[in-house]
């Protein structure tokens, strides 16, 4: 592989990257997006809706920019490997953007999982509010059902017990 096409992968790698960084940059905005959607008092269902749908988007993009990412290196790292030092500086800038993804991507994951959390809270809440409700309803309907059976006296005595 010629040096000056192996500068312009590199080039290309660098690019995916920074793109990447951009589209994990406006999924940031998006889980703080959420965030708000879920704090109010009431659920903005149709926001939130069109959050998720925009992420999903945008998650499908970055699936595609990581295996343009993986299949260009995949092709460029035999020719890297054999002189690291000539591309030391774009290699270098490439880790940087690497770092800065990876970051962003855990900062993502952490954000995911609190709204997902708070998510489960707002399920669980509802829960007990449904079965306070009908546990009431259900003792009622069964204290009615009791008594409004005639209990006959047993039909079948054993009388040698009596004696």
């Amino acid at each position: 592989m010629e040096s000056t096409d192996l500068e312009r992968y590199l080039t290309i790698l660098a690019d995916s990257l920074e793109k990447k960084n951009k589209l994990l940059t406006r999924v940031q905005e998006i889980c703080t997006e959420h965030e708000k959607c879920m704090c109010g008092e009431q659920l903005d269902i149709d926001g939130y809706n069109k959050l998720c749908a925009e992420k999903g988007e945008i998650i499908e993009q970055l699936g595609l920019l990581d295996d343009g990412f993986t299949a260009l290196y995949d092709r460029v790292s035999p020719a890297l490997k054999e002189s690291p030092r000539d591309y030391s500086e774009q290699l270098r800038r490439i880790q940087s953007l690497i770092t800065a993804v990876t970051d962003k991507t855990a900062l993502i994951q952490a954000s995911e999982m609190r709204l997902q959390s708070r998510i489960d809270r707002l399920v669980q809440a509802g829960k007990p509010a449904k079965t306070y409700v009908s546990a009431p309803t259900a003792v009622d309907k069964y204290h009615r059902t009791m008594n409004n059976t005639g209990l006959a006296a047993p039909v079948f005595v054993d009388n040698k017990r009596r004696k």
